[in-house]
């Protein structure tokens, strides 16, 4: 994965200014890379922002059926929060979480025209809530810790562009101060470990909050879209073509 983010000018000091240290920088042509290079840039996201990385674990359950046909499916469980999320019900199995990250998320929120917040909607994490439940001892090392239960609710700045630049949505939901802030609640998806059956049976369950860091996507998803803030396009990458 390190290899596939080396560029021929890796010193260049305007990767780690705006507009670039929080654009969609990579576009690539397959999931495993984008959700490599996200992970990677998350955690330098953490040092140019001073800020700390919390990460939400998923949690997953494996069916009746998975467990009577795979009795040790057990041991796997932690191998399945490496599994990028299109292949996981489109959830994340480790998120991390940054004040001032770019996010998108990953299933319709709001279809109401005013708000409009879709699948693949870049946002920005305001803060999150974490459970009642979560240790107090969950302590941060090295500048990162890992939850024990999932947050409550993540909260997510949202923009629009107007003349060229970000600005705040104008709606304002009840309860909140602030505009363009919307609460993202964890949500349950499915997938199947033996989905090249022609009737799948091994299903487990991932519940996590919706959201994905969005530093870099797939060109198929590029399509369309329009990136005020600028992109990094690796284009010797092998699939570079597909931006064409």
């Amino acid at each position: 994965s390190e290899m596939c983010i080396r560029d021929r000018k890796k010193d260049d000091a305007r990767f780690k200014e705006e507009p670039f240290a929080t654009a969609p920088g990579f576009f690539f042509a397959n999931n495993d890379i984008k959700y490599e290079i996200n992970k990677l840039r998350a955690k330098k996201y953490v040092k140019l922002s001073n800020e700390s990385i919390t990460y939400s674990a998923a949690k997953v359950t494996p069916s009746t059926d998975a467990l009577k046909e795979k009795p040790d499916l057990s041991y796997d469980k932690l191998s399945w929060l490496q599994r990028h999320d299109r292949e996981s019900g489109d959830l994340y199995g480790m998120l991390p979480l940054i004040r001032g990250m770019p996010v998108a998320l990953t299933d319709h929120i709001d279809r109401s025209p005013d708000k409009n917040l879709l699948r693949g909607r870049r946002g920005y994490i305001h803060s999150w809530v974490l459970d009642n439940e979560e240790a107090k001892e969950t302590k941060f090392i090295d500048g990162h810790r890992v939850l024990h239960k999932l947050p409550k609710v993540a909260f997510v700045q949202f923009y629009k562009e107007l003349d060229g630049k970000e600005v705040r949505e104008e709606w304002c939901l009840e309860g909140l101060d602030e505009k363009g802030l919307y609460p993202i609640f964890p949500k349950r998806g499915i997938w199947f470990l033996d989905k090249g059956r022609q009737n799948p049976r091994l299903q487990i369950s991932r519940h996590q909050i919706p959201l994905a860091p969005a530093f870099a996507m797939t060109a198929h998803a590029a399509q369309g879209q329009t990136l005020g803030k600028g992109a990094i396009v690796d284009l010797l990458n092998p699939g570079a073509h597909a931006m064409g």
